[in-house]
């Protein structure tokens, strides 16, 4: 039978239920102690047997209840009755020497026999005692089967935990106190290049590619109780890795800190993959930007300009160019640019590998051109070491090759898929481009025709109040000069010499309206003060149209512009004009003149009826006039829109028109970087004063 297992107090030996066999046995020969030592073997918890002659002369009671006997059963039997036959040699042969005074060691563990038939492990300690005046031997027996089993758990369970620190595939390394490696597990000796036994003992710093970040580390688990993160490790080799690293402090059973304990994994194959996946968005992120900015321009030169840039960035070139087949089927460089390398002069014609690719067609990559025939001097004098080129095919004929170059040899190794990418977004781009020059020329000839028939229609009904008016007072002339009065006819002279004035101001003002749409007119632009323009307009007007009062309102800080003066007097004039004619007499016109950010704004207001809200995009058609009947040539906005005002602005956009208010007149804005400046006229209907509105130049176009 298994004895129970004695309590601490027990074991402590604090009273007689946990007395210990062995010390009893120690104190058996002691003159006058045979009967107390007789009495405390009665109690004691192990097993005590003594031996004389090979037979069991003596057994206590915890001896009989050990192996499931009686006390009477062992005495008088051999004492390797008792014992399995494994252990009886070693048994009998450790006694023998005992009693012979040979030196055997005291204790050693033996498999004894219970009743049944079953063993069990006993330790046994022995030593020479007087038995009835005769040595014997007096054996204490202790059943360690239960700590025998613990053992053999403990040691499978060390085992498994070494095989599971072992088959990891992290890397486990823990470290002492002092820093000093005392755990390498496999995936730490595969992954550094180190064995286990050239580590352990030596500070882990030389895990580290910066053994300061090893401290550091350490210190953050000493201080916070652990750390995470990634870190840069060094093999033996002296090859650094990025790894993943999770580190905690190690304690033993009783809760005392020992070391440290990390758990790593090498993670270059991460990175690697994440660098793939960044470099795969950057490239689809430029392709996209390259096919978003080549289709947003028609023009060839511009397309190309794009995908150098493009290119350049997403390939990280040195040098990048774009070469053309000319239609005379000579090459030229359209676009290039140089990042790394300083500006090269390769004449008009293009490198030996330049026309090759062009004529076979074929992309080239040469990752170092020591290995190169073709390369050109001046590349190879600039440091170029690898470059790559492929052709630009448009109907299946190259037309073109984009090529990039580099300072570093293999610089472009498994990069032609991209750049093949990027040359193939430029035909369709350069078709559109060509498409749409042939489109826009139809258009300018359809337009040209349109505007000639509209020119022809306009000037036969504005010839026709002049001509009617001079025909019929010379028609009067003729047939009643001598019954007419003096005064009459002077009248009708005056009223023939104003028909010819407006007739002629008409003609004028048509041919130059032709002159600037069809971009005859040259607008020569000098710097000017808008003021003194401002004021001579306006007191001109004053002399011409005496029954309107005029305000003036002009800042001292209105800056100096480029323009052309005589352009923008006329276009004054315009405004003016029209404030008089559409306005009653006797109201105010209020012009005004200021700086307002990055623009000069000069405004003229009138007190007129103003533009309906269906007429506002009608203000800048030929001829039209919101109040049919009133004397003039109907120029007015049309003249001011697409004459002066694009002349200046160099392009075709629609002022914006102020749909809140009545007529006013127009900005006019410096450009800092060029100095020039820029125009534009806005009309709209107003409130309450039916003023003539104010509308906003773009200052972006």
């Amino acid at each position: 039978m298994a004895r129970r297992k004695p309590s601490q107090q027990e074991s402590a030996g604090d009273d007689s239920a946990g007395l210990n066999g062995r010390d009893v046995a120690r104190h058996a020969e002691l003159p006058g102690h045979d009967a107390t030592c007789a009495a405390l073997l009665e109690q004691v918890r192990d097993g005590v047997v003594v031996v004389q002659d090979g037979v069991c002369r003596y057994a206590n009671p915890a001896a009989a209840e050990m192996g499931g006997y009686q006390v009477e059963k062992i005495v008088g039997k051999p004492l390797l009755d008792f014992v399995a036959p494994e252990s009886r040699e070693e048994v009998l042969d450790r006694y023998r020497k005992r009693m012979e005074g040979k030196p055997v060691p005291a204790f050693y563990e033996a498999s004894l026999l219970r009743k049944d038939g079953t063993a069990f492990v006993a330790e046994i300690s022995a030593s020479i005692m007087g038995y009835g005046g005769r040595p014997a031997d007096m054996m204490v027996v202790r059943d360690i089967t239960e700590r025998k089993r613990a053992e053999e758990e403990l040691r499978a369970s060390r085992e498994y935990s070494r095989s599971l620190v072992d088959s990891s595939l992290d890397m486990i390394i823990s470290v002492d106190q002092d820093r000093r490696i005392v755990e390498f597990n496999r995936a730490a000796e595969e992954t550094f290049g180190y064995s286990k036994t050239e580590v352990l003992g030596r500070r882990v710093s030389i895990l580290y590619a910066d053994p300061a970040e090893g401290r550091r580390v350490h210190e953050t688990v000493l201080r916070t109780g652990r750390f995470a993160g990634e870190i840069a490790n060094k093999r033996k080799n002296g090859e650094v890795f990025p790894s993943y690293l999770s580190a905690s402090i190690l304690s033993d059973s009783e809760g005392r800190r020992i070391g440290v304990m990390g758990v790593s994994r090498d993670i270059s194959e991460i990175k690697r993959g994440e660098e793939r996946i960044n470099q795969q968005n950057r490239d689809m992120t430029g392709l996209h930007q390259a096919l978003t900015a080549m289709t947003q321009t028609f023009d060839v030169k511009e397309v190309l300009d794009e995908l150098v840039s493009e290119v350049d960035v997403a390939l990280d070139s040195a040098y990048t160019s774009v070469t053309m087949v000319n239609e005379d089927g000579s090459l030229g460089i359209d676009s290039d640019t140089f990042r790394g390398v300083p500006p090269l002069s390769l004449g008009t014609t293009p490198p030996a590998h330049t026309r090759g690719v062009i004529e076979s067609g074929k992309p080239v990559v040469v990752d170092d051109v020591d290995g190169s025939k073709d390369i050109d001097p001046l590349l190879l004098k600039v440091g170029v070491r690898s470059f790559a080129g492929v052709p630009i095919v448009v109907n299946d004929e190259a037309v073109g090759v984009l090529f990039v170059h580099s300072l570093e040899p293999g610089a472009f190794a498994g990069r032609l898929a991209l750049l093949k990418a990027f040359a193939e977004q430029a035909p369709i781009a350069i078709e559109n481009a060509r498409l749409y020059g042939e489109a826009k020329t139809v258009a300018a000839l359809q337009e040209a025709d349109r505007m000639k028939t509209e020119l022809l229609s306009n000037v036969s009904h504005e010839l026709r109040t002049p001509l009617a008016s001079i025909k019929g007072y010379c028609s009067s002339l003729l047939r009643f000069f001598d019954r007419l009065p003096e005064e009459d006819r002077l009248d009708s002279l005056n009223e023939i010499n104003q028909a010819s004035d407006r007739l002629n101001d008409l003609v004028e003002n048509l041919l130059q309206m032709s002159r600037l749409e069809m971009t005859v007119l040259r607008m020569e632009k000098e710097p000017m003060s808008i003021p003194p323009v401002f004021d001579q307009a306006v007191a001109d007007m004053e002399r011409k149209a005496a029954g309107h009062r005029f305000v003036i309102q002009c800042d001292e800080t209105v800056p100096a512009i480029k323009a052309n003066p005589g352009s923008i007097r006329q276009v004054l004039d315009n405004l003016l004009t029209n404030a008089v004619k559409y306005s009653p007499e006797g109201t105010t016109i209020t012009v005004s003149c200021h700086a307002r950010e990055a623009e000069v704004v000069i405004s003229v207001r009138d007190e007129g009826r103003g533009i309906s809200k269906e007429n506002l995009e009608k203000v800048f058609e030929r001829f039209f006039q919101e109040t049919p009947g009133i004397v003039g040539g109907g120029r007015g906005w049309c003249w001011a829109r697409s004459g002066h005002f694009q002349a200046h602005r160099g392009g075709s956009r629609r002022p914006y028109m102020g749909r809140e208010r009545a007529r006013k007149g127009q900005y006019v804005q410096p450009d800092a970087s060029a100095g020039s400046a820029r125009i534009c006229g806005t009309a709209g209907k107003g409130g309450g004063e039916r003023n003539r509105g104010q509308g906003s130049c773009d200052p972006g176009h």
